[in-house]
Parts: structure tokens; C-alpha cells; sequence
């Protein structure tokens, strides 16, 4: 069969492989889809702390289960499937009090150097049949190749706390901070305004359903932030996570605010550490998700913009090409397809 490999920095390649031989517990998934993150991206540019090459990527991923696992765990046969892609132990304590997302041995599939758990960049991947959950009815698979991306901002708009009627800054449109607005405007979120460097992202953001859009790179930005809100925010969910975001956080939220952090920081940076201290500023870290998030997310695939957020897909010969296309500012979410025939 075909896999993708990040063979290292800069470097993409689509390899021969043997088909995978599942061990206990495992399922063997016919890949439909899999989507290239920001992550995969940031990976393969050298920029990524936790996430050096080389490595199989495809933690995206919406496929049919061709092997059901062999204790009966998770779909059969012939089920359409979207993988969660994180592996927990359940044993430990954040597993058992169902923080699972914080899981002290936590393991991905195609986000692992170590080589245990290549990605669904494939023709086929395994993946514990737990970490199978089948795709309902009426939804498309492009639908379903996003639900691993909608999964976070489900996660990041529950522990934001109770967001009913808030002033919300969702700060970056790219795909995470659009499907922030699905996630934040289903927990019943009031006003939402969007930043972005790029207008073409802000004005696909109004047609969404954001209340307003500012340039991020505005050095007024956070006043007309709060203009557009009618006051100060009460919670940011900052998709950027550079020092640039973090230095806007104080011109735009009002004292004993929430700002959840919900992008991947590439580095260590300064944030304003006086005012977090003196107005009593929650700053949340927000990573990945939890079994309830993910179900969460999969019952609300039907409401994913996926013709607005899908740019193109290509088949895992083009693997590089697509890469290239998934690296560009503007681009929207890339998919690779699998090529292997029923």
C-alpha cells in the first residue's frame, strides 16, 4: 500500500508499505480521507515544539472499518468511521476524574515520532476500536474528515465555563477559529467578533456568522474589538497563540475575563503577567479533548461549513503538493485521499 511519510524537515514523501497487521484490540480502517493540521504543517517546517520529524501523519481522519477489532471492541465491518485519534490509558487519575485529554501517558495516532502509531495518511491505518466512532447518517465525509478539528473547540468552549449570552473574541479565522464559531455559537454564545491577518479568511468568517470582523494587524484592533462587541469581552479564545495575540488580550477583555488558549504557541513568549495578576485574568490552556468532546463534535458534524472550509483534496501521490497547498496562509483545510479500492 501507499503511506505518507515526513520523512524530515522540508521534506514530504509517499512511500511503499505493507499493509498494517492489527494486534489485539486494533482495527484495520480503509482511509477516505485524511486532513492536513496545522500541526502537520508547523511539523514539517521546523517549527513545532513537541513534534519533530520523522513521522506518518493523518490524525484527521474519516474512513470504513475492512477488519473489526479482533475483541469485538468498536464498529464493524463496513461501518463508515471517524477516528480520535488520541490513546488514553484510562488508568490514570486525569483519565478517571474524565480528563482523558490530559491522560499522563497520552499517545496519538499520526502525530507519533516514536513509529508505534502511523498516521491514516494511507491506504490503510489501524486504530484501537474505541477510537472508532461511526459516522451518522446524512453526513458527507468531507463533514466527517473536520469533526477531529471541531473536537477542540467543542473542549475549548466547555471548559471556557458557561458561555450563554458572552462577548466573545475568537482570535484567528483559519480553520480551528471557524469551527470555534460552530462550537461557541452551539453553547449559546452572544456576540462573537473574529480577528485575522488575512481579509479573504474575515470575510468568509461574516459569511459564517461572525457579528463582526477586525484586522488582527490593526495596532487599533482591540478597541474596535470592543466597539463591535458593545463592551469589553468576557471571553477570548485565542486560535493564534503568538506573542502578537497574547499582547492584544488586555486592550479587549474586562477584569476576572476568561482567555482560553486554544492554538499550538510555537515558542516560549512574553505575556502581560502585571495585568493576568492584577485583574484576576483566568489564562486556560485548551488541548484536544476528551471521549465526550469528541461525541459532542460528531453530533454536531451536520452544522460543519465544509464546502467553505475545504479547499481541495489530493490523492496520496500528490502528498507533497498538497502540503505545499496546506502551508499557504490562505489556504482553507487540505485533505489527502486514500487510494485503496473497496
Amino acid at each position: 500500500m501507499k503511506r505518507v511519510l515526513a520523512q524530515r524537515i522540508g521534506s514530504i514523501a509517499t512511500v511503499e508499505a505493507e499493509p498494517p497487521l492489527p494486534g489485539e484490540g486494533e482495527a484495520v480502517v480503509r482511509t477516505t480521507y485524511a486532513g492536513i493540521c496545522g500541526s502537520d504543517t508547523h511539523a514539517v517546517a521546523g517549527h513545532h515544539p513537541l513534534l519533530p520529524p520523522p513521522y506518518a501523519p493523518g490524525h484527521e481522519a474519516v474512513g470504513v472499518v475492512t477488519r473489526r477489532a479482533s475483541d469485538g471492541s468498536g464498529p464493524e465491518d463496513g461501518t463508515r468511521v471517524v477516528l480520535k485519534p488520541n490513546i488514553t490509558c484510562k488508568e490514570c487519575m486525569n483519565c478517571v476524574k474524565g480528563r482523558s485529554n490530559a491522560c499522563q501517558t497520552l499517545t496519538w495516532i499520526g502525530c507519533d515520532p516514536s513509529g508505534a502509531h502511523p498516521g491514516a495518511m494511507a491506504d490503510f491505518f489501524l486504530a484501537p476500536g474505541g477510537n472508532l466512532y461511526a459516522v451518522p447518517d446524512g453526513v458527507t465525509d468531507e463533514q466527517a474528515a473536520l469533526v477531529e478539528c471541531l473536537a477542540t473547540p467543542v473542549h475549548a468552549a466547555r471548559i471556557a465555563g458557561d458561555i450563554t449570552g458572552a462577548r466573545v473574541v475568537i482570535m484567528g479565522a483559519g480553520t480551528i477559529g471557524l469551527l470555534m464559531l460552530v462550537a461557541a455559537r452551539n453553547e449559546g454564545a452572544g456576540s462573537i467578533v473574529m480577528t485575522d491577518l488575512d481579509r479573504s479568511k474575515l470575510d468568509r468568517a461574516l459569511r459564517l456568522g461572525a457579528d463582526g470582523v477586525v484586522d488582527g494587524g490593526d495596532p487599533d484592533a482591540p478597541r474596535r474589538v470592543t466597539e463591535l462587541l458593545g463592551d469589553l469581552a468576557d471571553v477570548v479564545f485565542d486560535c493564534v497563540a503568538m506573542e502578537a495575540s497574547a499582547r492584544q488580550w488586555t486592550g479587549m477583555v474586562r477584569r476576572a475575563a476568561t482567555i482560553c488558549v486554544v492554538g499550538v504557541p510555537p515558542r516560549d513568549f512574553i505575556v502581560p503577567m502585571p495585568y493576568i495578576q492584577d485583574w484576576e485574568l483566568r489564562i486556560q490552556g485548551c488541548a484536544n479533548y476528551n471521549e465526550d468532546d469528541f461525541g459532542h463534535a460528531l453530533s454536531l458534524a451536520h452544522l460543519i461549513p465544509a464546502d467553505e472550509i475545504i479547499a481541495r483534496s489530493y490523492p496520496l501521490d500528490d502528498a507533497e503538493k498538497a502540503f505545499e497547498m496546506a502551508s499557504q496562509h490562505s489556504s482553507g483545510k487540505v485533505l489527502v485521499r486514500g487510494g485503496a479500492t473497496p
